[in-house]
């Protein structure tokens, strides 16, 4: 499990309302986990200091915001 703490003043009431930019940096680190960890779960969440809550974040949107990122790079690099 990675967890990133952030300061937001404004806390999003669902993973899916988060900053695209927030959940493809927590994309990267669940990728590199997997991939320092292949047999071992990925997980990832965030701890927002301004309300102290946890959020643990779905594979599946990190995965996407993950991919997304990927194919922004590629494109502006072609």
């Amino acid at each position: 499990l990675v967890i990133d703490f952030k300061t937001n003043a404004t806390v999003p009431t669902t993973p899916e309302h988060c900053p695209e930019g927030i959940l493809r940096q927590m994309g990267a680190y669940r990728h590199a986990l997997s991939t320092l960890y292949p047999d071992r779960s990925a997980e990832a969440a965030i701890l927002w200091t301004q309300t102290a809550t946890l959020m643990l974040l779905p594979n599946a949107l990190l995965q996407d915001a993950w991919q997304q990122a990927l194919l922004k790079n590629a494109w502006q690099h072609d």
